[in-house]
């Protein structure tokens, strides 16, 4: 089954703001009435420019976590992970603002095997923990999830 991430206003402003950024840098940024850009008329520049639109563009829309044979599949655009559900010993809520597979604040830490890690933010929390606990009952969940 998957999850797509929830979605933050202030996630969506910084990742948007900054496309629209790199696009009105071309539009208004040309001779003689705009700010005067390096990247403006260079080939390099309208690559890296288009790269970076990409990329950003592949987290907004490419970020989730598909559970499907004993394994979360956790997406963050080009990036990928995988964590073994039976090795999972702990969900808890978690607001840590740290560099995640996430686009929400509001975030589920899942705990995993000796020293693992995970940070996720599923649109649908309750179903995603469902699934889960369907897949390893043993799992301890933080009260805190459900509300």
């Amino acid at each position: 089954m998957y999850f797509p991430s929830k979605k933050d206003l202030w996630f969506g402003l910084i990742i948007w703001g900054f496309v629209v950024f790199l696009i009105a840098a071309y539009v208004f940024g040309g001779e003689p009435i705009g700010m005067q850009f390096i990247t403006y008329n260079s080939i390099a520049g309208y690559i890296l420019s288009v790269l970076i639109i990409g990329l950003l563009l592949w987290f907004w829309f490419g970020t989730g976590y598909k559970i499907e044979g004993g394994f979360i599949k956790i997406k963050f655009g080009p990036l990928t992970s995988k964590v073994k559900i039976a090795d999972i010993t702990k969900l808890s809520a978690a607001k840590n603002p740290l560099s995640a597979p996430a686009l929400s604040i509001d975030r589920i830490e899942i705990l995993y095997g000796k020293y693992g890690i995970a940070l996720v933010s599923p649109k649908n929390r309750v179903q995603f923990i469902k699934t889960l606990l369907g897949e390893s009952p043993g799992i301890e969940v933080d009260g805190a999830l459900y509300k």
